[in-house]
């Protein structure tokens, strides 16, 4: 298992265009056999900062996951919303942790 943990800032006048793009490419990324989990959630507190929580089966999966069309298309569709890149941190469960996330 992956997990990938992405943190963004939005303008805060581009909240919910930055959510609908999300909303209308996750369905295609959870369609996709290798992605387990991927979600959008707003920092508490704040008017445009966001975390993807997302989770892959395999390496494979995550690549296939930056090479997807409805990938490129949302970063096409938010790149004016976003103040900067993404943080992106890629990470696999150790120890008792693997047998959970199995």
């Amino acid at each position: 298992m992956i997990n990938v943990i992405a943190t963004i800032s939005v303008k805060p006048e581009c909240t919910d265009d930055f959510e609908a793009a999300v909303a209308t490419a996750r369905a295609a990324f959870l369609a996709d056999e290798g992605c387990l989990r991927y979600d959008l959630q707003r920092v508490a507190k704040s008017e445009g900062d966001y975390v993807f929580i997302e989770a892959y089966d395999s390496k494979d999966a995550l690549r296939r996951h930056g090479s997807m069309d409805v990938f490129a298309a949302m970063g096409e569709a938010t790149k004016t919303f976003v103040t900067g890149p993404p943080q992106v941190t890629v990470m696999s469960p150790v120890g008792d942790q693997v047998d959970l996330a199995g």
